[in-house]
């Protein structure tokens, strides 16, 4: 399991590794295979500095398909259990992705984040925190997207992800424009998947934004 090691994130070998793998193993993947389009890419921010790169989650497919839209380093928040599965675990271990309690965020969680926004790196988090369960429809938003980019004063980029799902795609990822969630947590959880929404075109969830 890829427990957060802050000297993973320090100086050239980690971020080697990733374009290696993203060159060499998810590019031909993921656009042959399957047939990945990326729209947006204008919108992605050019000043070299971190920001937070906020998903739908489909499958096990989006980090790299991330990985392979941005073709920049990207740190994940995964969920522990992903680390166990075979080829996967390494392949994400390769993508900067470190392990995360989702039932239970530590404070060493939040400071991970932290840490690796200041040694310049864009975090990758799953607004869903897991898998949408039902087609169409974005699962419950948390709050840890909004919380980590006010903690560290970061902008939120939002990407939609549509029929990563599908074998062999095709696969569609829309790059959304960056923005700054509100500072009330709760109204920022659904300001962030309003955003997601409209992207994908997928439904908010029906749990009550009041």
């Amino acid at each position: 399991m890829a427990v957060y090691n802050s000297k993973r994130y320090d100086g050239w070998l980690t971020k080697f590794y990733q374009y290696l793998v993203i060159y060499l193993l998810f590019v031909p993947l993921y656009y042959i295979f399957y047939r990945l389009k990326v729209y947006g890419k204008e919108n992605i921010p050019k000043d070299k500095k971190p920001f937070i790169i906020m998903s739908n989650h489909l499958s096990n497919n989006d980090p790299p398909i991330l990985s392979t839209a941005f073709m920049i380093p990207i740190a994940y928040m995964a969920k522990k259990e992903l680390f166990s599965t075979p080829f996967f675990g390494w392949a994400i271990t390769m993508l900067g992705a470190f392990s995360v309690d989702r039932d239970k965020i530590e404070k060493t969680t939040i400071k991970a984040t932290k840490e690796i926004i200041q040694k310049k790196w864009c975090l990758g988090i799953f607004l869903e925190g897991t898998r949408s369960k039902n087609p169409g429809v974005l699962g419950n938003p948390n709050i840890g997207v909004a919380y980590i980019s006010s903690l560290n004063n970061v902008p939120i980029l939002p990407v939609g992800i549509i029929d990563s799902n599908k074998p062999f795609g095709p696969v569609t990822v829309k790059i959304g424009k960056s923005f700054y969630p509100d500072k009330d947590l709760e109204k920022a959880r659904w300001q962030c998947a309003e955003k997601l929404s409209e992207l994908t075109g997928f439904k908010l969830s029906t749990t009550s934004q009041a």
